[in-house]
């Protein structure tokens, strides 16, 4: 499950007291924050990546945001980065981590990719210094200043920055000029030049409004590093402002490196499963043939014990038109997590998601995995108000399942869109896409989600749904070609609620 809690955590770096947020689960994201602020300022942007499916790691580096000074009268951005380096050691990333740095963060992103190589995978640099812009420090302040203009963003901007920077301005008003000096400074055309013959894979991202970063520098960085840069609307500060549009422009490097994740942890997660069947009748020749097609998306969706308790529905063979349907209770108030297994055909998890929306129920947490050989599908799904049913109300819901494999007239409940969903879609391989769905949950969001799939005759392979404080995050694998702006607009509120976009495609 994609978590949202976000904690804030003291520790010691270099035998120096340091603050940092993290939480969330799977491959480790560092998040490099910019001059005179911390961690937390970003911390709407850093829940976006938790969300996404990553483990997110955002230190306040020295001098800001709590954390204790580097020591000298004189540093350098590789000193920030030596401690980075320092960071990531003592809370234990032992993998090339997601690296993203925006602006002052960014260089010292830069500086820690070209030292300590081992620390990074990928690098993020989101309106990043790197380039001297030979600008007087004047034009600097102002650029700043003009973060804050009393228009939307520029509010939002302010709420965001306040506490951290008036905090770090009262403990440390000269180490915040020092940094800034660094930061105005920096030129690390070397280093990115080394990078870009080293390939590593690098998105660089500009606004359209950076009063701070001149156009020329932004360039300047992109032809050292050798990549393409890209430009979004915004101020410098935009991701403080608008943490959607940092999430969906970096959806789909941050797609692919949670599905590589998962791919990686599927054999140990297979085997945990297997172990957990060994106290059941299920011959072992089943669960290897079952285990081995599965999807990683599948394998890394519940415990292993769980899931085990899932594929146990799955033998003996299916009688023709059978369907299996089991419900334990799990935790929470009223908690209970249905499993349907029957023979697999376009449309049943839209036609299973449909049957509990039309008795009531709201789906909290989903997982469903195909298997083309042998024509199996298997469907769990948690749900939050079974105490609200019956024994009679749960009596027709048993039968409305077990008649899903056969009954010509299919459950489609009332449905009205609620909200602006975000979808974005990545190419897992030739046959396959993935694809998130991001949207203010509601009952029968899950069932408008397959349902219009089906009718354009995708193939669901694999699902892992969960919901968190009111906003669902529903991913799937799936076979077959759609336009992701059509199932957006089906879904969201009345007319189209933007213009069509076209989801970034980033070097992998």
């Amino acid at each position: 499950m994609a978590e949202d809690r976000l904690s804030w955590y003291r520790l010691e770096v270099a035998g120096r007291a340091a603050t940092f947020g993290a939480g969330g689960d799977g491959p480790p994201v560092v998040f490099l924050h910019g001059w005179a602020l911390g961690s937390r300022a970003y911390k709407r942007a850093v829940r976006r990546l938790m969300r996404r499916g990553c483990r997110v790691y955002a230190p306040s580096m020295p001098g800001f945001g709590g954390t204790a000074d580097l020591d000298g009268p004189s540093v350098s951005i590789a000193d920030y980065a030596a401690w980075v380096d320092a960071f990531m050691e003592v809370v234990g990333i032992s993998e090339p981590a997601l690296v993203v740095g925006h602006s002052f963060g960014g260089g010292v992103a830069i500086k820690l990719a070209q030292a300590h190589p081992r620390r990074v995978g990928y690098l993020v640099l989101l309106n990043s210094v790197g380039v001297v812009a030979e600008r007087p420090i004047w034009e600097w302040a102002m650029g700043l200043c003009g973060e804050l203009l009393p228009t939307r963003h520029g509010i939002e901007t302010m709420r965001a920055m306040r506490d951290d920077f008036v905090a770090n301005l009262v403990r440390n008003p000269l180490g915040l000029i020092r940094a800034g000096e660094l930061a105005r400074r920096a030129d690390l055309r070397d280093e990115l030049e080394e990078l870009r013959d080293r390939g590593l894979p690098v998105l660089a991202l500009m606004t359209t409004g950076d009063g701070v970063i001149p156009r020329h520098a932004f360039e300047a960085l992109c032809n050292a590093v050798g990549t393409e840069g890209r430009t979004v609307p915004g101020r410098h500060s935009w991701l403080l402002a608008d943490a959607d549009s940092f999430d969906e422009v970096l959806a789909n490097v941050v797609e692919v490196r949670v599905a590589r994740h998962r791919s990686a942890l599927a054999p140990s997660r297979a085997a945990a499963i297997m172990q957990a069947l060994r106290a059941t009748k299920v011959p072992r020749r089943v669960v290897n043939d079952l285990l081995g097609r599965a999807s990683p998306l599948w394998l890394m969706s519940a415990p292993p014990p769980v899931l085990a308790g899932d594929l146990v529905l799955c033998h003996p063979t299916f009688r023709p038109g059978e369907v299996r349907a089991v419900a334990r209770p799990i935790e929470g108030p009223g908690a209970v997590r249905l499993t349907v297994v029957a023979a697999d055909r376009r449309g049943l998890l839209a036609d299973t998601a449909g049957v509990l929306a039309s008795h009531g129920l709201s789906i909290t947490e989903a997982s469903a995995m195909t298997w083309a050989e042998p024509g199996l599908a298997l469907h769990a799904l948690s749900v939050a108000n079974a105490d609200d049913l019956d024994s009679e109300a749960w009596d027709r819901l048993g039968d409305d399942l077990h008649a899903i494999a056969t009954a010509d007239e299919k459950s489609r409940p009332a449905f009205t869109p609620s909200g602006r969903p975000i979808v974005t879609v990545d190419g897992a391989s030739i046959d396959q896409t993935l694809v998130r769905v991001t949207a203010n949950d509601q009952i029968g969001l899950l069932w408008a989600i397959c349902q219009w799939l089906a009718d354009h005759s995708i193939s669901i392979d694999a699902l892992h749904a969960s919901t968190e404080n009111g906003l669902a995050q529903d991913v799937f694998l799936v076979t077959g070609a759609f336009d992701p702006n059509e199932l957006e607009a089906h879904l969201a509120a009345g007319p189209a609620t933007r213009p069509p976009r076209t989801v970034l495609k980033v070097p992998t």
